[in-house]
């Protein structure tokens, strides 16, 4: 009860340090088609959730308009001629929203809460020094690699060498109020009252499956940072409806990969801005499969390269996949890791259907059964009726080409998500954010044999070898030339299967300026006036 008592009190200050909107207010309105569900570090991982904590929850380092890395709660860093420690000295007075004071006790919290393995969170990620052996219960934690040397100093220690794009990342980076976090409990970050932002924004008021309202940020350190005085996040708003409100002077800025709704919105005096590939869209694979019936089968190499190769990509792009070029490798155009090696083709965009059926009779002699022995295999997906046309059209395309039966099965945004990070699946629709400089540590990570969590399902020593190849590179040049390895592996042997990259661009009405996007599509509007 006291614990529910001052987290209340908290609340009631937090919402009497709200600025009053003054007439000449600058807000921009922006939609998503589903609720944030949930703004905890450890577990947020949703576009609408990564849009808000863009603008509420600062890092060590963030990102100026022009993509460099400069100085976030940090005001300077050092690190070691191996790239592995990292020492980073904190600015003067900073606090959160609130105005409790933030220390290198927090950060370190924030490590810590993410690698509890008691508590396993969404979001944990292993390159710190032991703490993937902590994580496991094979080391204590003050093995691990973080240490608070004073209120302004802390250190981190890598495994391998790491890069600046690390330090941007809310989930590790970015620090947590432990009071207030063990106040809120199992409910922090799923409302107003039960988040703390460190960020130029703080949320005012979170209307599930309505609106999220963010405000200025009086305690935050930079208050010039902060050009727009609104930034009101509309939810459960589809694309189509979006084109709408658009039209209607509703909105202010958005997003599109269609060209239909980007045609439809040119003719009628929108600016068709910066374009950015965000993600890569497709299937992610499970190799234990969600049970060991379909298992038997999705472990197969043979088997899930005929899935691959029986999927006609460009008749996808061209109908259900609007918006998105036909892939025909991991990488995307654009990402350090497509320039350093940009004439790699592991597939071709068409159907091959006389390969995809030699690979699965390969498969089925190498498993000893018949195409009767196939079980149904399940395509997860989000329960938007885009995901379910597509999987439609790749379901048809499965059991034309290859006699493959397969079952759609959409689930609500929170089940789905559940179920992916439980390893509750076959097929998995959805997409994947690109990170900086390579895929590794924002994907490929969880196709890992000692992966803790379940999410993947591999289990194969000479892709934990490449990988480990790569994430050891002494330089970036280094490491770009191991990658390369690393993703002709994955993609030859498809162990997950990559339909689409996404070319979106962003929309806004005439007159409105100053925003700029940042690693991983993140829009960052701060900046914008209008």
């Amino acid at each position: 009860m006291k614990k529910i008592l001052a987290l209340l009190l908290c609340a009631v200050l937090c919402m009497a340090l709200i600025p009053a909107m003054a007439d000449d207010a600058v807000v921009i309105r922006r939609a998503y088609g589903y609720d944030p569900n949930t703004l905890d570090y450890g577990k947020a991982n949703l576009d609408v959730a990564n849009f808000i904590l863009t603008h509420t929850a600062e890092a060590l380092l963030t990102q100026d308009a022009t993509g460099a890395y400069v100085p976030g709660i940090a005001e300077s860093y050092t690190k070691s001629d191996d790239g592995k420690v990292w020492t980073f000295t904190l600015r003067d007075g900073l606090t959160y929203q609130d105005g409790t004071a933030i220390t290198t006790e927090d950060l370190y919290y924030a490590v810590q809460r993410l690698l509890d393995p008691n508590d396993p969170q969404d979001n944990a990620t292993f390159g710190i020094l032991n703490s993937e052996a902590y994580y496991a219960g094979e080391a204590a934690w003050e093995d691990v690699g973080v240490k608070v040397i004073d209120d302004k100093t802390i250190e981190y220690t890598f495994e391998n060498p790491t890069y600046e794009s690390a330090f941007t990342s809310s989930s590790l980076y970015a620090p947590l109020e432990q009071a207030f976090v063990e106040a809120a409990g199992a409910t922090f970050g799923t409302s107003a009252e039960t988040y703390l932002a460190d960020g130029p924004y703080m949320v005012s008021e979170w209307v599930p499956d309505s609106s999220v309202t963010l405000v200025k940020n009086p305690a935050y350190y930079n208050p010039d940072a902060a050009k727009v005085d609104q930034i009101v996040v509309i939810l459960n708003a589809s694309n189509d409806v979006q084109v709408d409100m658009l039209l209607a002077g509703e909105l202010d800025i958005a997003a599109f990969n269609n060209p239909l709704y980007l045609q439809t919105l040119a003719d009628s005096g929108f600016v068709i801005g910066e374009s950015y590939t965000s993600t890569y869209q497709g299937m992610n694979l499970r190799g234990g499969g969600r049970n060991e019936e379909t298992g038997k089968f999705l472990s197969n190499a043979n088997f899930r390269k005929a899935i691959n190769v029986a999927l006609d990509r460009e008749a996808l792009a061209a109908s259900v996949m609007t918006g998105y070029t036909p892939t025909y490798r991991l990488s995307a155009p654009g990402e350090p890791a497509y320039v350093a090696n940009p004439d790699y083709k592991a597939w071709d965009t068409k159907a091959n259907v006389e390969l995809a059926n030699q690979y699965l009779d390969a498969a089925l002699e190498e498993l000893g059964a018949t195409r009767e022995d196939i079980p149904v295999i399940e395509l997860m997906c989000y329960e938007s009726q885009g995901a379910i046309d597509s999987l439609a059209a790749v379901q048809d395309q499965l059991r034309v080409n290859l006699g493959l039966e397969t079952a759609i099965a959409p689930k609500t945004i929170q089940v789905m998500i559940s179920d992916a990070m439980s390893g509750n699946y076959d097929l998995w629709w959805g997409g994947n954010a690109n990170s900086v400089p390579d895929a590794c540590e924002s994907y490929l990570d969880g196709y890992q044999s000692n992966s803790p969590m379940p999410l993947r399902g591999y289990a194969d020593p000479e892709f934990d070898a490449l990988f480990q190849a790569t994430v050891t590179s002494a330089t970036l040049e280094e490491r770009l030339a191991n990658y390369a390895k690393l993703e002709a592996y994955f993609c030859e042997n498809a162990m997950s299967i990559i339909l689409g990259w996404d070319a979106t661009y962003v929309v806004t009405a005439p007159g409105l300026t100053g925003y700029y996007i940042m690693d991983g599509g993140y829009l960052n509007v701060s900046g914008v006036t209008k």
